[in-house]
């Protein structure tokens, strides 16, 4: 081979150096692709244009919020099953054509709920109707309504969607004119608190096999939690108040909370559960808000506890009950 048409060993070494990093380079962009694209479809596929939704509300505020937000929706005769994927973020319950299906108080597994809704739905006109309460103001609300495989996120949460402040029993069953308004958009996801959701099968609610009335009630002396600010720092303390306290004996189920008058505003009811009566008067037990959107008289919590006493802080609240759950 003639001199001129050798390659040098410095060549060699440049060609080979070159050529491994080509070859990173096509590895890290694959690699960087597939995992985009798995994260991309990791919600896209979920709930695609589905938008966070939520009342027009001052999120800044901090003021307590409760609404309704509804949704009329025809479904085909072909569709394979009907299931919705839902999140209310902090709490919400759903209904399906004037059935209360499940809920969640939010915390922090903030999951995309799936539930299983062919038997509560039939082809043409359908309802539904989620409760969502937020006892600081703050939260979304997403859903996407799949009917086949191929056919995901048929109906999803976006402008269409209606609003209603007020609480109307009727709401449940038909759309009332002159009482709603168009929600406010937050956006698609990710997006704010919420990142991309995985998707956790989760069981429709079981009727109550009895609704138990307190066993006792009295009026107690009670040390409610609270934060004050003093020159801009935030300051951990107790205030004594009067707190109204329902004897159950020890049980288990979901709470069902009866207030005395319907307000024009939503209001938080804060609750403590305990199991000995006097965990009634420590400061440092949780307190669990119930928030009332107006016109409600009765909000039942949508996990379940295990409790003797209920107490509430103040004395609107007139009455408590308790749905106990079918043994399984």
């Amino acid at each position: 081979m003639p001199a001129g048409n050798s390659i040098s060993a410095a060549d060699r070494d440049l060609i080979k150096r070159l050529t491994l990093v080509l070859a990173f380079v096509f590895v890290f962009t694959a690699a960087f692709s597939h995992l985009a694209g798995v994260y991309s479809q990791k919600f896209e596929d979920r709930t695609t244009s589905a938008n966070w939704i939520w009342a027009r509300h001052p999120m800044s505020s901090n003021e307590p919020v409760a609404f309704f937000a509804a949704r009329e929706i025809d479904l085909p005769a072909n569709r394979v099953y009907t299931r919705i994927k839902i999140l209310g973020d902090p709490e919400y319950t759903l209904y399906v054509n004037g059935r209360e299906v499940a809920g969640r108080l939010v915390g922090e597994d903030k999951s995309l709920d799936l539930y299983e809704i062919s038997s509560l739905v039939q082809t043409g006109r359908n309802r539904i109707v989620v409760a969502v309460r937020a006892p600081r103001g703050v939260g979304g609300l997403l859903a996407a309504v799949d009917i086949a495989p191929e056919t995901e996120n048929w109906i999803v949460t976006d402008g269409q969607w209606k609003i209603y402040r007020d609480w109307d029993p009727l709401l449940l069953e038909y759309d009332i004119a002159g009482r709603w308004e168009t929600p406010a958009l937050v956006g698609r996801p990710p997006i704010g608190r919420w990142n991309y959701l995985e998707i956790v099968r989760r069981d429709p609610a079981t009727t109550p096999a009895s609704i138990q009335p307190a066993k006792l009630s009295f009026l107690t002396d009670a040390l409610m939690p609270n934060i004050r600010t003093y020159e801009g720092v935030a300051v951990a303390g107790t205030e004594p108040t009067k707190a109204m306290a329902f004897d159950f004996g020890f049980t288990k189920g979901r709470v069902r909370l009866a207030i005395a008058k319907e307000r024009a505003f939503s209001r938080v009811v804060q609750v403590r559960f305990a199991n000995d009566r006097r965990e009634l008067g420590y400061a440092e037990r949780t307190v669990r808000p119930i928030v009332f959107a107006p016109g409600e008289r009765e909000v039942t919590t949508p996990e379940t506890h295990a409790f003797r006493y209920v107490m509430a802080f103040g004395r609107e609240a007139t009455a408590a009950y308790v749905l106990q759950e079918v043994s399984k």
